[in-house]
């Protein structure tokens, strides 16, 4: 699960690449809180602030 607060901090930390991103950010919430999201949710977040961007 992808919050806002978490799309803010990616964005923050942009620079750094996809997988520095996963590595930094925890799920607050459900079942998996306290773990870290994926690669591919970090790509997923990518997405979404690049579309925003622009």
């Amino acid at each position: 699960m992808i919050d806002d607060d978490m799309l803010t901090f990616a964005r923050v930390l942009r620079d750094k690449g996809v997988p520095e991103i996963a590595k930094t950010l925890k799920i607050p919430t459900g079942k998996n809180a306290g773990r870290h999201p994926s690669v591919a949710s970090g790509y997923r977040l990518r997405k979404c602030f690049t579309s925003w961007s622009t």
